[in-house]
């Protein structure tokens, strides 16, 4: 499916759910195409790992301020940084405030480490 609309509220959405393999796969239970709407029910939804529920808030808040009723603590830098999606986070800030990140770098791909 794809969406109709190319604004920075859609372009960050779309980066961000498409940082992990399980989001862009169960991108039909987090975004329905044919209202233009989120889905925070499936936030809950039986495929979530602790890293894609973070890549879910951050897409969902960078989408219309979302943060889960009882649960906005989940939606702070403190909580969604902490993984390792976070350089790629940053990506999704940017395409939602061009205006304010244009001068900040992309990410340097990291290399693995080895032991």
């Amino acid at each position: 499916m794809k969406c109709k609309v190319n604004d920075c509220y859609h372009r960050a959405f779309f980066y961000v759910m498409g940082i992990a393999g399980e989001t862009r796969q169960n991108i039909n239970t987090m975004f329905d195409f044919k209202t233009d709407c989120i889905k925070p029910e499936g936030m809950h939804a039986g495929w979530q790992t602790s890293g894609t529920v973070k890549v879910c808030h951050l897409a969902f808040n960078l989408w219309n301020g979302y943060a889960e009723e009882g649960r906005e603590k989940l939606s702070t830098p403190e909580e969604l940084f902490c993984c390792e999606f976070a350089p790629y986070f940053m990506e999704g800030i940017k395409a939602r405030y061009p205006e304010y990140c244009r001068d900040l770098p992309t990410p340097k791909k990291q290399a693995e480490h080895t032991r």
